[in-house]
């Protein structure tokens, strides 16, 4: 394996460091790489690092080189960066490519070489350059077609991972949507804080029925995190939103989903809240979000038929209170670019509407009630269903290491590393994603 350097920056991509890469993973033998031409992409949607697409030109054709490629680079912005290696968003998005995707149901770019020094807070990683498809656009919303052509691939990824004890192996994989279970508490009290600096970057932008449902969320987040991580838990993308999806107009071939930053083990309908809670038009939502809940549900009830709609369906409300601490944690948080904002107001919007049309007043009145040993009240209208999924549990988590705060509202982790650098090459090319769900022992 040749021992390269880990780029700090669109400069370090060079001719010589990509022929490198390169060979070291396979994807060329002989060819050395002799003109690069690197321009920026997603530059008003890409806050959390530097995607890049490298134009490449060989000194000869060997059948297969990529004439262009994506690179992904941390954020520019040292706090920014500082932050997201901290909670590990960089290094589990390397390890879901060397790791999981190439057996997960669901279709994502091909990876040529990755490399991380977390000391150093550089990492890399290289892939294929998606050139068949349309990205999705989460300001402007989904469509229907869109929404359910994105909850069957969700639907896919979740059952080929549903429940398997094969999760428990990744140790770096975090536990629970959006936050790592260990710092549940920690970003209780981040939500509480950030609250009201969300309505103050938000004047009247929020409608006033929120108000009381975030002012009970924040007695109970840390539990909703924690209940997240049950089981029966799967893989979860953690980001489901149209900016990182690539639809094929026209055909029957599944979508390609990029940004694996925030996946995560965890209850599956998390990411259809995600989904649906920030990236349709809410009256097209409330029109549909039963359905797409069943759509889903059937494919997931074929892995377990233990999972009743009613668990799905709590489970969903769950997540997209979640949804909305998460972006209440993100929006408000000092480092969030004002480039962001429309984005932000979106997804803020949009989840808001939802908790409020789905009750969410009294799904937090019977967690909270199940918190302290009483009955819970009944809800006043259908979307509370009727099983209780998951339990709630009111103890916290005895020797969780607390995250260590710093400038600009952010937490850096301590990992325990020295000085080093982990390359990932594999000399083999991602499987293609299989028809059926892959079998594991």
């Amino acid at each position: 394996m040749a021992n390269l350097s880990v780029p700090t920056d669109h400069e370090s991509l060079t001719a010589e460091w990509l022929t490198a890469a390169l060979r070291d993973s396979g994807v060329i033998a002989t060819a050395e790489v002799t003109e690069v031409r690197v321009e920026s992409i997603g530059a008003h949607q890409a806050f959390a690092g530097q995607p890049l697409r490298v134009h490449l030109r060989y000194d000869h054709a060997e059948g297969g080189e990529p004439s262009s490629l994506v690179a992904k680079l941390p954020a520019v912005e040292p706090a920014m960066r500082r932050a997201l290696s901290g909670l590990r968003w960089y290094e589990s998005e390397i390890r879901f490519y060397d790791e999981l995707a190439h057996s997960s149901q669901i279709a994502t770019p091909r990876r040529y070489y990755t490399a991380m020094q977390p000391a150093d807070l550089n990492y890399v990683l290289l892939m294929e350059d998606v050139t068949i498809g349309e990205v999705g656009d989460q300001i402007a919303g989904a469509t229907l077609a869109d929404a359910e052509t994105v909850v069957d691939a969700v639907a896919r990824l979740h059952a080929g991972w549903w429940d398997d004890p094969a999760l428990d192996r990744f140790g770096w994989l975090a536990r629970g949507a959006v936050r790592r279970i260990e710092n549940a508490d920690f970003w209780a009290a981040f939500f509480d804080r950030n609250w009201g600096t969300t309505q103050q970057l938000m004047p009247g932008l929020l409608p006033d029925e929120v108000a009381p449902i975030a002012a009970r969320l924040a007695e109970v987040y840390a539990d909703l995190v924690r209940a997240s991580a049950e089981s029966p838990r799967t893989l979860l993308h953690g980001d489901v939103r149209l900016d990182n999806i690539f639809f094929v107009a026209g055909s029957e071939a599944p979508p390609t989903v990029i940004d694996w930053q925030l996946v995560s083990a965890g209850r599956g309908p998390y990411d259809l809240a995600y989904f649906l809670g920030t990236n349709l038009p809410s009256e097209l939502r409330a029109e549909h979000e039963e359905a797409l809940l069943r759509r889903y549900h059937a494919t997931i009830a074929t892995r377990d038929g233990s999972y009743s709609f009613d668990d799905c369906w709590r489970d969903y409300r769950l997540g997209l209170l979640l949804v909305f601490g998460f972006w209440v944690q993100t929006a408000g948080a000092p480092t969030y670019p004002e480039a962001g904002h429309r984005l932000r107001d979106a997804a803020l919007t949009r989840v808001s509407r939802a908790l409020i049309d789905l009750d969410a007043g009294a799904l937090l009145a019977e967690t909270g009630a199940q918190q302290r040993g009483q009955q819970p009240p009944r809800s006043s209208s259908n979307p509370s269903r009727s099983n209780p999924s998951p339990q709630i549990k009111a103890e916290g988590v005895q020797g969780a290491k607390p995250p260590l705060p710093w400038a600009g509202g952010w937490v850096f982790y301590p990992n325990g590393r020295g000085r080093h650098t982990i390359r990932t090459s594999h000399k083999r090319d991602p499987h293609p994603v299989p028809e059926h769900p892959p079998r594991r022992n």
